[in-house]
């Protein structure tokens, strides 16, 4: 299994000895080995350190923020992605978070896996999150970036070659491959086009035994 974030909505956030039976947990999306920049700004409405609603410690180690906020927050920073590959995911993205059954007040972040890949106690690793999530201008300039509209290569004739080279056989060289803009994989490392209200920890199923 890899070690992933996990972001849901919940209606309440997360106390000590709290009464379970009124919260609801709605999966939202999970991404494999990172936290990406997506869960970072739709963490971004007045965040703020919590218990884990997934693993049993007394620790604040998930973070919750505004729901309404965030989503707002990610619909400006995506609003400045001109790249046509990316906007049938931004599209997809604002319908999945807009729909009402996946709205709630918070959303909460669990990157308990991923702390766990570091030596770092796991609430310091929490509360660093919590302040990139309070400073992400860096992180957002950065991911913009990566996601301008590639440069077109302009192809370039080999140079002739001269006497001396002819006469002992050398071949002219190609100019070498420049690397190409991944469009894709940079969507995909923005948090995009995971959607999804079934993560590998599950509480929807909580509802069903209760009926």
């Amino acid at each position: 299994m890899a070690n992933r974030s996990y972001l849901y909505s919940t209606n309440i956030i997360p106390e000590p000895n709290q009464n379970e039976s009124s919260r609801v947990l709605t999966g939202i999306s999970e991404y494999n080995y990172d936290i990406p920049i997506v869960f970072k700004v739709l963490l971004s409405g007045n965040p703020q350190a919590c218990i884990s609603v997934i693993w049993d410690s007394a620790e604040k180690i998930a973070l919750i923020g505004d729901y309404q906020t965030g989503v707002q927050n990610l619909e400006e920073f995506l609003a400045k992605i001109v790249l046509p590959e990316a906007q049938v995911p931004i599209a997809e993205a604002l319908e999945f978070l807009k729909d009402p059954k996946n709205q709630s007040q918070y959303f909460i972040l669990e990157c308990g896996e991923i702390f766990e890949m570091s030596e770092t106690p796991v609430e310091v690793q929490n509360l660093s999150l919590l302040n990139q999530i309070k400073n992400l201008q860096p992180e957002i300039a950065a991911a913009y970036q990566l996601l301008l509209p590639p440069t077109p290569v302009v192809s370039k004739q080999p140079k002739p070659i001269g006497f001396l080279a002819k006469l002992f056989g050398r071949r002219p060289t190609s100019p070498k491959a420049l690397p190409v803009h991944h469009s894709e994989q940079a969507i995909y490392d923005l948090g995009l086009g995971l959607w999804s209200n079934i993560l590998y920890f599950d509480f929807s199923e909580s509802d069903d035994d209760q009926n």
